[in-house]
């Protein structure tokens, strides 16, 4: 097509263009009086005397001339391209040259005066800003981001979607970034609060938003377009080639901001949005800047700046608490020195102490009006979910702490994981959820003390409760499934099936077990405690048993004192003889651990009395190896013994080949420790014998790490340093971080007989890192001392 048969778009001078527009006239059959009775009919003005001086010049017509001739004299014409084609031939204009430039057939738009009547020749710059935060604190790298979107501008407009939960402050950074660079938007700022969430019951239109930046810009009001694709061509030809700042505040999705957008590189756009603009990336390159938390420090500061350092100078502690309690979110700090500056002789405890009670938590964090009242803000997100995802976050209120994953939400909720995945995902678009990792989400305590609140009405404690047990379910099962991939030579245990609706999660291997047993470890104590609240007491100390492997690996006896504990709780509650001997003899192995003695030989001699009660042999024999245990620790070998052979035989009567080999391990320690060691070394290699048999690769390594104890204490080091590394090797397979420190430990008092002090104190060091690790302070302590010694020799 060219511009002889019409197309604006080839036109290649004002000329061109204004002779398509006569053309259009001519084909019409309109005389002036018709275009302007027309125009008028549709809300417009456009003067005959206009149009025939518009078509009688050579000079582009104003932008609101044009769209009004267009709607009367050929409503079929494609305006946005008319108003494109006008905005290119306006951009190749010849440099001005005072006021004859301005009568010439580039002359400046009419829109972009100031309204001052016709011969008005400074155009229209807004300053809509408003005003920056009054108290700003961290932020920098969000700052510097922002400017180096604006500064690595290329041939389209430059756009920032800032996004994060409602109280985050993404208003707040949008206003302090704008308000450090005016200098760069010579040519105005607009700003439009879209109002996409809030107590308003729609969000701002386009077109209304539309409107207002028009007529911001000089448009007369009764110029401006009905139809927002023209509204929008309009205003990106009024501000093509303009220095502009557009600050869209609080839109609700990428629809709402797009007809907004200018078109010239020459401008730069912020968007706020609870929402993850998503589609503004992919559609307009936007760069999107999700906000975080304010650090402590960052909290500490924006909180004392609102307050006044003076005021807050003596009553750091209750600052402290106050911070705290507001977890980083900069709308609950604001709400804070707004009540605290409202009672300036009040003490900041009296606020601390309210903050305190998580029960009255939310209702403390009100300033008495909607938009600064943390659960009215938190309700517009929640109001903007559908009905599912809704469900969702009210069952999230009732774990007690939401760092779930994928599969235990979609346990905790009944749904399929595809299902799940996109309703966390309206979660997480809204910010109320954070997948802080691929397939794992967090919730803000303040989010989540809002889910919790059973004021809305579709809370309801019925599904609460079944909820609560697909959870519970959700996790035994799993960590069942994960213990026997451990250790699946332990006596079964008849688990009930899971709640409708849940599903374990498949684990693969040992690896994935260990893996997730780290991960999971912190919600499979609050499953525990859940259980026990709801008394469903089997499952209290059935998720302590499937904890047993996993403690036992990583050293945490203090966690396995806590398990058991309950679950001795739970089964004297249930009346379970069984059940009381199995608790009271972990709980006296965890005293064990910890060096509590009294504690430990009272816990196990009630597990010897149960068991007998009961007549639970197994359990009998294993309190008898755990009595072992804890008698050579505590010194007396020969006790020791008396036990540990009495587990070998009722471990034999009973036909259990790996209790027996765990016997026959520990009387082979306790007779190296009595110096008897041809009979330490038999009773040792009959044990590694049977676990290598059935595969038990926890008793492998801890039989090999006595083998190499007894080699040690024999004077052969050669041989003992074979039986260490190759107990090393086992528990690094298995991920036995306890049985890992000892081994490197062992390794390093050989070296060091050796005189490889180097060599010593390199395996002691990782010895040192993994017993902090496990919080052994004494046994750290001891071994810090004896790398010192040995420092001097290297």
């Amino acid at each position: 097509m060219t511009a002889a048969t019409g197309d604006p778009r080839q036109a290649g001078s004002a000329a061109e263009f204004v002779a398509l527009l006569r053309q259009l006239k001519e084909r019409s059959g309109f005389t002036y009086r018709q275009l302007e009775e027309r125009a008028a009919r549709g809300g417009e003005v456009l003067a005959r005397s206009t149009v025939a001086d518009t078509l009688r010049r050579q000079a582009l017509p104003r932008t609101e001339t044009l769209v009004a001739f267009l709607h009367a004299c050929a409503p079929a014409e494609d305006v946005a391209i008319w108003l494109e084609a006008r905005s290119r031939l306006a951009r190749q204009a010849p440099p001005a040259r005072g006021d004859s430039a301005a009568s010439g057939p580039y002359a400046p738009d009419a829109s972009q005066h100031t309204g001052r009547g016709p011969g008005a020749d400074l155009p229209a710059v807004p300053r809509q800003l408003p005003a920056p935060p009054a108290f700003f604190a961290g932020r920098a790298d969000e700052l510097a981001h922002l400017d180096e979107a604006a500064e690595n501008r290329g041939e389209t407009v430059v756009i920032s979607a800032i996004g994060g939960a409602g109280g985050i402050g993404k208003t707040s950074l949008a206003l302090q970034w704008a308000h450090l660079h005016l200098d760069r938007f010579p040519d105005g700022q607009l700003y439009a609060d879209l109002r996409g969430f809030g107590p308003e019951p729609a969000p701002v239109a386009p077109q209304v938003s539309l409107r207002n930046f028009l007529e911001a810009l000089g448009v007369p009001p009764a110029s401006v377009p009905k139809d927002l694709d023209v509204q929008a061509a309009l205003y990106r030809s009024v501000v093509a080639g303009r220095r502009m700042l557009v600050v869209l505040d609080n839109a609700r999705d990428t629809g709402q901001v797009v007809p907004l957008l200018p078109g010239s590189p020459t401008c730069t756009v912020l968007v706020t949005s609870r929402h993850r603009l998503r589609g503004l990336t992919v559609t307009h390159g936007a760069r999107l800047l999700t906000l975080d938390l304010l650090s402590v420090r960052e909290a500490r500061d924006m909180l004392a700046g609102h307050l006044g350092r003076r005021r807050v100078a003596d009553q750091q502690q209750s600052l402290d608490t106050l911070v705290e309690h507001c977890g980083g979110l900069p709308l609950a700090l604001g709400i804070v020195a707004a009540r605290a500056a409202a009672n300036p002789a009040h003490p900041l405890d009296a606020l601390a102490q309210e903050l305190r009670d998580a029960s009255a938590r939310l209702s403390a964090l009100s300033a008495g009006e909607a938009r600064t009242d943390l659960r009215a803000v938190f309700s517009w997100s929640y109001r903007a979910l559908e009905p599912q995802a809704a469900t969702v976050f009210d069952l999230l209120g009732a774990v007690p702490t939401v760092d779930l994953g994928l599969a235990a939400v979609a346990g905790l909720t009944a749904t399929p994981l595809a299902t799940c995945r996109e309703l966390l995902q309206q979660l997480e678009d809204t910010s109320l959820v954070h997948q802080y990792v691929p397939g794992r989400y967090r919730m803000h305590d303040l989010v989540h003390l809002y889910s919790a609140d059973g004021a809305r009405p579709r809370s309801r404690s019925k599904s609460r409760d079944a909820a609560l047990r697909r959870l519970v379910d959700h996790y035994l099962h799993t960590a069942y499934a994960a213990d026997r991939l451990l250790d699946s030579r332990r006596p079964p245990v008849a688990l009930a099936p899971p709640a409708t609706g849940c599903a374990p999660q498949p684990l693969r291997d040992t690896a994935e077990a260990m893996a997730w047993f780290d991960l999971e470890h912190p919600r499979l104590i609050e499953m525990q405690q859940v259980a026990m609240r709801r008394g469903r007491y089997p499952q209290v100390w059935q998720l302590a048993r499937t904890l047993v492997t996993f403690h036992a690996r990583r050293r945490r006896s203090r966690d396995q004192l806590a398990v058991w504990q309950l679950a001795l709780q739970a089964a004297e509650t249930g009346e379970d003889l069984a059940m009381q001997a199995m608790a009271h003899r972990y709980l006296g192995q965890a005293y064990t651990a910890e060096g509590q003695d009294d504690d430990a030989f009272e816990q196990l001699d009630l597990a010897l009395v149960c068991a007998k009660s009961g007549g639970v042999t197994g359990e009998e024999a294993r309190t008898h190896y755990a009595l072992a245990v804890g008698w050579e620790r505590y010194g007396d070998l020969e006790r020791a013994l008396v036990h540990a052979r009495q587990a070998l035989a009722l471990f034999r009567s009973i036909s259990d080949l790996v209790e027996e080999a765990r016997a026959l391990n520990a009387i082979g320690w306790i007779c190296a420790g009595l110096r008897r060691y041809e009979e330490a070394e038999a009773s040792c290699r009959r044990a590694l014998a049977l676990f290598r048999r059935h595969e038990h690769p926890d008793g492998e390594a801890d039989t090999l790490h006595s083998l190499g104890l007894i080699a040690q204490n024999n004077g052969k080091h050669a041989e003992s340093l074979t039986y260490y590394g190759q107990a090393l090797t086992t528990y690094r397979g298995v991920g036995n971080t306890r049985g890992e420190a000892e081994s490197l430990a062992s390794l390093g008092d050989v070296y060091a007989a050796l005189g490889r002090y180097a060599d010593a104190l390199q395996v002691w060091q990782g010895a040192l890192d993994l017993l902090q690790r496990q919080q052994r302070v004494k046994e750290a302590l001891l071994l810090r001392e004896r790398m010192n010694d040995f420092a001097t020799l290297v």
